[in-house]
């Protein structure tokens, strides 16, 4: 937390000038820039240091005279950690060296702040306790001093919630050594004052992982002992053989997976006690990326924020954070590239930016460089190196064994999930023998106990951490509210449907093909009384093809969607976005969709067959669109209810040929099941139920007598008793997948 500039130098040759005392310093060949660069490479003004939004930035004036970090040009990049910066040349360019005095506390963390009466918590500089990390509200809480001086917290409606010694509370007192989490930040109370957490020492320096091990419920173990430490500052390298539980490891010090043994320790809390209050902390870069391919980096970026950032953040306070984290990892010239042109690297660190919106101080990347060539594995590894240098802790899983000297320490996992090797990627060929990856590879596979006793006689087990955990019930992930939420899943999957001109193509063609269709039908009655045996059925078979048209389109548009959209909801649900949200958005778009599809559909049928009159309510116009796109509503919960439960979108398509056949069989307009038992299988199906609402809202029974399927078809007769009974069963089938659906997407949380 900082409300002022951190104060620095700047070295160029051997001349050390002071940074913090202006908010901009330029740097050129020209006399009148803050730090002169007399060089043949330089521009008259080349870059300028400037404090925003909280931090240093360096960024480049003249865009044919670039700087350069780590050997990789850049149009701008922020500076949290000693940093060198190259001028026109990555190799030979001067450079500047800018150094950060980082540990300065802030007045009221140094030597904390004394309540009296009221203090106010918050992220505004109106607070008296200023906390200015993303997942803080403007005015999140309040500490009130009682009369008999006890003090009491009071959260003040905030977005992400306050926590009590790991609850989430709205009001509750306060006792002497009792911790606050307010965003990222952790506040102690001594006695009448507020400061900085003052943690056991070494407890909230940073990740501990003490003793863990999983076994499943099969009794399957998949990891035993992994034992480790990761300071701040630091990028850890997991690594070793296929099924050696790489991916494993980090799920469960990402608290998405909990352990059977041991402890994951993170700033001294108890990762899995304390994960509601922890999350906003612990960024997770799964290996499928989590990014919506057809939006742009602004878009998808954009969206992540609404979701994830507190609801008081203006839009403008969200664009500024999302170009902040897009300039941290060299994204800002593609602000407005869509994701699917993006390179492999830079999709890569995309899903790092949307990561990085709520300022997490741990970060976990599940096989980042997989499937990179080996230039966009060194760019995706420099990325991870800058963002452990500014101060955070990254944990990367990787095959890739190329670069591991950039990483301060390795972890070599063998399989069956024992710790081979912790420490530095140097020491590796003494502690195991050899510096050849495949025989250390071989060795740690073929002898998997060895290799961790030996590991075992080789480092000294730390001592336990002293760790808070929760004494009673906790309460589930904090949350924005579900109406904001659901607003923004829906502009979201609007613009998804916008963003593919092939696709939305198609849905605008499908009802006018359909609607065409029952053109073709024989016969010049349409849905008026029909005495002509030869055609007596044309209105029947108009319905067939509404009907099962709008069960088509239905089920087309969602089954595919869900499961599609797995791991992008995986990983928002782990960060606060509610199912039953998610679910009512994708309702409510689909649906939307689905109406305008019928509509068209059944105004290209009354251009041709004509209007229908009579009914039931003597509305039968608008009662047959009501039916139709009722049945197509219903239609969009079938398909949502199978694609949440295959497996991948390859799957789902089987079971949309088979429904749209039965449909078709049992929705009544082919030929009546008069079978005993099999007569009432067709109520299963809502294409049954819809057919009879369409059939007696146009009054089948009546103007098509001759027709064979209109005998005994007493549910077709035009009563008010027919059309609630259908609306009903149409509304139960749904209520039904509803509940299906949104059981299946709550089992998706974390295990």
């Amino acid at each position: 937390m900082m409300t002022t500039m951190i104060r620095g130098t700047v070295t160029v040759g051997a001349t050390v000038h002071e940074l913090g005392e202006h908010p901009q310093v330029s740097v050129g060949s020209a006399v009148g820039n803050d730090i002169v660069v007399d060089h043949p490479l330089i521009a008259a003004r080349h870059v300028q240091i400037e404090w925003r939004t909280n931090r240093w930035w360096v960024s480049a004036q003249d865009p044919a005279m670039p700087a350069f970090v780590a050997g990789i040009a850049v149009t701008e990049v922020m500076v949290a950690a000693p940093t060198v910066v190259r001028l026109s040349d990555p190799d030979d360019g001067p450079s500047l060296v800018i150094d950060l005095v980082v540990d300065q506390p802030d007045r009221w963390s140094e030597r904390g702040i004394t309540v009296r009466g009221i203090t106010t918590i918050g992220r505004t500089p109106d607070n008296d306790v200023v906390v200015e990390d993303m997942p803080a509200s403007r005015h999140h809480a309040r500490v009130v001093r009682q009369v008999n001086g006890e003090l009491m917290i009071e959260d003040l409606a905030s977005s992400n919630g306050t926590y009590v010694d790991g609850h989430r509370v709205d009001r509750a007192a306060l006792l002497d050594g009792s911790v606050i989490t307010i965003g990222n930040t952790d506040l102690v109370v001594n006695g009448d004052v507020l400061a900085r957490d003052g943690a056991p020492a070494g407890a909230s320096d940073g990740l501990h992982v003490r003793g863990v091990g999983l076994t499943l419920d099969s009794g399957t173990t998949l990891l035993r002992d992994v034992e480790f430490t990761a300071r701040p500052g630091t990028l850890t390298a997991v690594i070793g053989p296929s099924g050696a539980g790489k991916s494993t490891v980090a799920r469960v010090v990402a608290g998405l997976s909990t352990p059977s043994a041991g402890v994951v320790t993170f700033e001294g809390r108890d990762v899995h006690g304390e994960y509601d209050a922890m999350h906003t902390r612990i960024g997770m870069v799964p290996q499928n990326d989590v990014l919506h391919r057809r939006l742009t980096v602004r878009e998808a970026l954009g969206y992540a924020a609404e979701l994830r950032l507190p609801p008081d953040l203006t839009s403008a306070d969200r664009d500024r954070v999302v170009a902040g984290v897009l300039a941290e990892l060299q994204l800002s010239d593609h602000l407005d590239t869509r994701i699917d042109r993006l390179s492999g690297g830079q999709r890569k660190r995309a899903s790092m930016a949307m990561e990085l919106l709520t300022g997490p101080s741990l970060l976990i990347l599940d096989e980042p460089t997989s499937g990179l060539d080996p230039a966009l594995d060194r760019q995706v590894m420099a990325a991870l190196r800058r963002l452990a240098d500014a101060g955070r802790v990254v944990l990367v899983v990787t095959h890739s064994l190329a670069h591991l000297a950039m990483c301060d320490q390795v972890l070599l996992l063998a399989p069956g999930g024992r710790t081979a090797f912790v420490g530095r990627p140097d020491h590796i060929p003494a502690a195991m023998g050899s510096a050849d990856w495949a025989e250390v590879f071989a060795f740690v596979t073929a002898h998997p106990v060895l290799a961790h006793r030996a590991h075992l006689d080789r480092s000294r087990r730390a001592p336990a951490i002293p760790v808070r955990r929760p004494t009673g019930p906790l309460i589930g992930t904090p949350q924005a509210s579900a109406f904001r939420q659901c607003d923004t899943v829906i502009r979201r999957q609007f613009r998804l449907l916008v963003a593919d001109p092939g696709y939305l193509a198609f849905l605008a063609a499908l009802p006018l093909v359909l609607g065409l269709l029952t053109l073709v039908i024989p016969g010049s009655r349409g849905f008026a009384v029909n005495q002509n045996p030869e055609t007596a059925g044309e209105a029947l078979q108009i319905l067939v093809i509404l009907v099962v048209g709008a069960t088509f389109m239905g089920t087309a548009l969602t089954i595919r969607d869900l499961i599609g959209e797995r791991d992008v909801f995986e990983r928002e649900r782990a960060v606060g976005l509610r199912p039953g949200a998610y679910l009512a958005a994708k309702i409510v778009v689909f649906c939307s969709v689905a109406v305008t599809q019928c509509m068209v559909m059944i105004t290209i049928t009354f251009l041709g067959k004509g209007i229908p009159a009579g009914g039931v309510f003597g509305t039968a116009p608008l009662e047959l669109v009501c039916a139709v796109s009722a049945l197509a509503c219903v239609s969009t919960v079938v398909g949502l209810a199978v694609s949440v439960t295959v497996r991948s979108t390859e799957q789902a398509m089987p079971p949309l040929v088979v429904l749209i056949i039965a449909q078709l069989v049992f929705c009544g307009g082919l030929f009546r099941i008069s079978t005993p038992v099999l007569a009432q299988l067709p109520w299963l199906f809502p294409s049954y139920w819809g057919y009879a609402a369409a059939a007696g809202a146009v009054e089948v029974n009546t103007n098509s007598p001759l027709a064979p399927q209109t005998r005994g078809a007493a549910i077709w007769n035009a009563t008010g008793s027919n059309v609630v009974l259908a609306c009903s069963a149409m509304l139960l089938v749904a209520t039904v997948l509803v509940t299906y659906t949104m059981s299946r997407l709550q089992l998706q949380r974390r295990r």
